[in-house]
């Protein structure tokens, strides 16, 4: 059995309704408008606590590479090849951690 379909209505009462909507929308806009105005005048707010300073600021760890594809390794347990290019670790002594060495010049 279908439902009843309501009778449509007069053209009139539909236009008088569309424009009551209209009207109610510009009015938002309106408001919307004002308030975005009167916040466009504030001043910017004024930080009182100092910024983070660069020696408090966490840098994280370059992470591991392979020294025969040089890309990242992922992280957790480190086998015995590269899981992208297959390079065997062993074959090469693992580097102490101390500071770098400068390169000869050419």
């Amino acid at each position: 059995m279908r439902t009843p379909r309501p009778s449509p209505a007069s053209a009139e009462d539909l236009h008088a309704r569309l424009a009551a909507r209209i009207t109610a929308l510009e009015d938002r806009v309106r408001r919307l408008e004002a308030r975005l105005a009167l916040e466009a005048r504030k001043p910017p707010p004024v930080r009182t606590r100092a910024s983070v300073s660069a020696a408090t600021v966490r840098t994280a760890r370059p992470r591991p590479r392979c020294p025969g594809c040089t890309l990242e390794l992922p992280r957790g347990r480190r086998g015995e090849s590269c899981v992208w290019c297959g390079f065997m670790f062993a074959a090469v002594a693992r580097r102490a951690n101390g500071p770098k060495t400068p390169r000869k010049p050419r």
